[in-house]
């Protein structure tokens, strides 16, 4: 079985398992990067929506939404 399914329980390919585990480590450096304040929001934004073939809307949305809840997570757990 593999690591990960779809929103139907549905395994992916290889191929997709990939793409999805490059996007997660994007999204991680992007984070690094922001809160180092070596790149701004705006710039990885940008960054994320064109690599996942996202809107800018949906890719800012879905990188604060991730980035405040690990923020939030580490203001109450510590880390």
């Amino acid at each position: 079985m593999g690591l990960y399914v779809d929103e139907n329980g549905e395994e992916l390919s290889d191929w997709e398992e990939g793409q999805l585990e490059t996007l997660t480590e994007l999204v991680n450096a992007l984070g690094d990067y922001w809160n180092a304040g070596v790149l701004t929001l705006a710039a990885a934004v940008k960054v994320y929506a064109q690599t996942a073939e996202l809107t800018e809307d949906a890719s800012a949305e879905f990188l604060t939404g991730i980035w405040v809840d690990h923020m939030l997570d580490r203001m109450r757990y510590g880390g």
